[in-house]
């Protein structure tokens, strides 16, 4: 970004008169006393303004009174662009910072109509519930479900294993980790699953730090506290974001060794 780019977005930023003025001239021409109503400022603030942008090249004098040209009109969506990327930015912050993502690997405008559900301490299983509902209301539509898990405990096993047991074709992805100790503690549950047709279980060295699901036209993503415990969970249905996890998900699948129900025959320490 250039100096007379910063330059240009800290000015817009500076005053919601400016963009409320150039955004009215991008519609047409104007009067000063029809941008006073519009604006909701005085007759002076929208003299300077109007001074301000003019000598910015951003507006320009017509019979109609002012009006915005090509690059006032740019400036603008710029902007509002560039605003709208914060936004997005700090609405999936909680997600972003408890992954290891590189910003390399994603872009910003993925998430624009996402969905998060972020736990709160007045309600610490929101996203665990949110997530819940949304992921049995898109397996409802009869798509496969094929996912990544950093963990496996009671909360996890109680929303998937009705939807393996329902013959929705599944593949899961574990860390070595998240696997020994999972087939200790519900060893039976493990191999009652991995008898189904339609399921299969993958294990990777490596423990991944985010949790997916692809279903559909649909993707999750979770991140999880050092308990385990879902605290950020997000839906999206963005082609770019969905083939990005899509391609997260080959690449750990790929990298993994496939389970079968011999495998798993370690004692089982409760359910």
């Amino acid at each position: 970004m250039t100096d007379e780019q910063d330059r240009g977005i800290g000015y817009l930023s500076g005053s919601p008169a400016r963009v409320d003025v150039l955004d009215r001239l991008t519609d047409g021409p104007a009067q000063p006393a029809d941008l006073v109503s519009f604006a909701d400022v005085s007759r002076t603030t929208v003299h300077r303004t109007l001074g301000e942008l003019t000598d910015r090249g951003w507006v320009a004098r017509v019979d109609g009174g002012y009006v915005a040209t090509t690059t006032g009109e740019l400036a603008l969506e710029s902007y509002q662009r560039t605003r709208r990327r914060f936004r997005t930015l700090e609405r999936v912050e909680p997600f972003l910072s408890r992954v290891d993502v590189g910003a390399a690997e994603l872009e910003v405008d993925w998430f624009r109509t996402a969905e998060l559900a972020v736990a709160t301490e007045t309600n610490p299983h929101r996203p665990i519930e949110w997530y819940a509902d949304r992921l049995a209301a898109a397996v409802g539509n009869g798509d496969r479900l094929r996912g990544i898990s950093p963990v496996i405990n009671r909360q996890f096993l109680t929303i998937h294993a009705p939807i393996i047991r329902s013959g929705t074709s599944t593949t899961l992805v574990l860390g070595e980790s998240t696997f020994e100790v999972a087939t200790e503690r519900y060893a039976d549950r493990f191999r009652q699953s991995l008898s189904l047709d339609r399921y299969e279980l993958y294990v990777t060295e490596e423990s991944p730090s985010m949790g997916l699901a692809l279903v559909g036209e649909t993707v999750f993503l979770g991140a999880c506290d050092d308990s385990g415990h879902l605290v950020v969970a997000v839906e999206s249905t963005n082609p770019r974001l969905r083939e990005w996890a899509t391609c997260r998900y080959r690449w750990r699948k790929t990298n993994a060794r496939r389970i079968d129900s011999v495998a798993i025959d370690g004692p089982v320490r409760g359910e």
